[in-house]
């Protein structure tokens, strides 16, 4: 098949995807070469680990000294996840992770790739700057994460239900409740997904619309119902979990924590003003949208659905410009007006094409010399911390920590009880996440007006802290430095520090 549809295409359009096969390896490469992030990475393979060793999916908190103390309940919602990095990190260690996160993010581009084939030709230009951008995106979100396999179960979703709505019929769709199944074991935080996007597209297949260039044709009645069972199937598959009816739910939780959606940076909203947004996010949002609206196509109404949902995702959180990409491969090229390449016909042009070709050999061997230098330097996968600053807080042995929100998973990892990390959901409980983001920044959580400044006195009293790890970017650090009666420095390099609490103050 492969040779067949070579033959048919022109010598230049030969041309053309080889340039952009090798252009979107030689990215992939350089940008994993310096390793892959580790942020929430090292607490999940913990949970993994657990779970492996007592045979069963934790349902109260596990790491947090305080959590544990008030048994507040938890469930590891993406345990299956876990337990997968977990093994692999324990089989080949980091490398095995780094590797793993390469060939997923080299797996989605060619399957994005076998999406968009059909019309490659038409718009060389746009087409490489959709694979360039999301080449260089995902080494930003895939790495040792659950999110990575909601990735593929989102793309399976979106090709099943495209091949559906195409023909009006078939039995592809069926594998939906399966997929809602692995999806709410992998990455539950994210699994209302899978049946919400079978409502969109049985909403859009159950209205006529002519409105302009906007079409909506309704599907046959055995298809509708066919995919409003499927759709109730999946609702269903997302209840077999260990969490049970919670993840249906916790999705919009997440969406309506205005403390979570503030202070974790990969909650917030794009902002136009950074450059990285605006190349990586806004431009392929504004060239495929301009392609819609200049387009003399009818707009199918579940393209137009399908868009608008992910659209808002991303508005919402950063997070979701992954998922838009992913979405976006099966609309939007759909739409893009056609650009004419020049053919390349003479002996000239045809040396010059070889030696660009040859060339991007170069930056390509480069790039895999960094990914082996990477590894051999055992940098694969990014820490926080120093060994020396858990050295000297494993040394101190505090029973009442407090640590900065960003050095959880690191204090997870090395077994050092925590009063919070990254498991947003968890610390919702008990004003947890609001206590500790007050001390961290000196100011009231989710104060109604202006800035409150934190009563740090009162706080340590109601947690009875007994020690403090810190980023040293945090106006505690400063709070600490300046009162050197009550905060003894124990540790600090260049960007944490570690003090013990010496005396509190008690608050009339």
């Amino acid at each position: 098949m492969f040779m067949k549809r070579y033959r048919e295409r022109s010598f230049t359009e030969n041309i053309c995807r080889l340039l952009l096969y090798m252009g979107t390896l030689v990215i992939l490469v350089f940008c994993f070469s310096r390793g892959i992030s580790g942020n929430d990475f090292w607490w999940h393979i913990k949970v993994g680990e657990w779970i492996v060793e007592n045979g069963r999916v934790p349902t109260s908190d596990i790491f947090s000294w305080y959590g544990i103390e008030q048994s507040l309940p938890w469930t590891a919602h993406e345990w299956l996840a876990d337990v997968i990095l977990y093994a692999v990190y324990a089989a080949l260690g980091g490398v095995g992770v780094y590797a793993l996160s390469f060939a997923a993010a080299a797996a989605m581009c060619a399957l994005l790739l076998s999406v968009i084939s059909d019309r490659l030709d038409r718009n060389p230009l746009v087409s490489g700057l959709y694979l360039a951008l999301f080449s260089v995106l995902t080494s930003l979100f895939f790495y040792g994460r659950p999110h990575l396999f909601s990735y593929f179960l989102l793309f399976w979703e979106l090709k099943l239900l495209y091949g559906f709505v195409s023909e009006g019929h078939g039995n592809g769709i069926l594998w939906i409740p399966l997929i809602a199944v692995l999806w709410s074991n992998l990455h539950g935080g994210s699994a209302s997904l899978c049946y919400v996007l079978c409502m969109l597209f049985l909403a859009a297949g159950v209205f006529r619309v002519s409105l302009h260039r906007l079409e909506g044709t309704p599907l046959p009645r055995p298809a509708v119902i066919k995919l409003a069972l499927v759709t109730l199937g999946a609702a269903l598959g997302i209840l077999v979990n260990p969490v049970g009816w919670r993840v249906l739910v916790y999705p919009f939780q997440n969406l309506s924590d205005g403390l979570s959606m503030t202070m974790i940076s990969e909650w917030s909203p794009p902002d136009a003003k950074l450059i990285g947004h605006l190349v990586l996010y806004f431009l392929p949002i504004l060239v495929t949208s301009l392609g819609i609206v200049i387009s003399d196509k009818r707009i199918r109404l579940y393209d137009l659905a399908v868009m608008l949902a992910f659209l808002y995702l991303f508005f919402r959180s950063v997070r979701f410009i992954i998922l838009w990409y992913i979405a976006a491969a099966f609309y939007a090229f759909d739409y893009v007006p056609p650009i004419k390449v020049k053919e390349i016909r003479g002996r000239l042009e045809r040396s010059v094409v070889a030696a660009f070709i040859l060339l991007l050999l170069l930056p390509l061997g480069m790039g895999v010399s960094s990914v082996i230098e990477t590894c051999r330097q055992g940098t694969a996968i990014s820490r926080v911390m120093q060994t020396e600053v858990i050295e000297a807080v494993r040394a101190d042995a505090p029973s009442r920590l407090f640590n900065d929100y960003n050095l959880g998973e690191a204090l997870i990892y090395h077994e050092i009880p925590v009063f919070f990390d990254a498991r947003a959901d968890l610390y919702a409980q008990d004003h947890i996440m609001a206590d500790g983001v007050s001390m961290m920044l000196l100011e009231q959580a989710n104060a109604d007006a202006g800035v409150v400044y934190a009563d740090v006195d009162a706080l340590m009293e109601k947690y009875r802290f007994d020690a403090v790890l810190i980023l040293k970017t945090r106006p505690l650090y400063t709070y600490m430095r300046s009162h050197p009666q009550r905060f003894a420095c124990v540790y600090e390099d260049a960007s944490v520090a570690y003090y013990r609490i010496t005396e509190v103050e008690t608050v009339e």
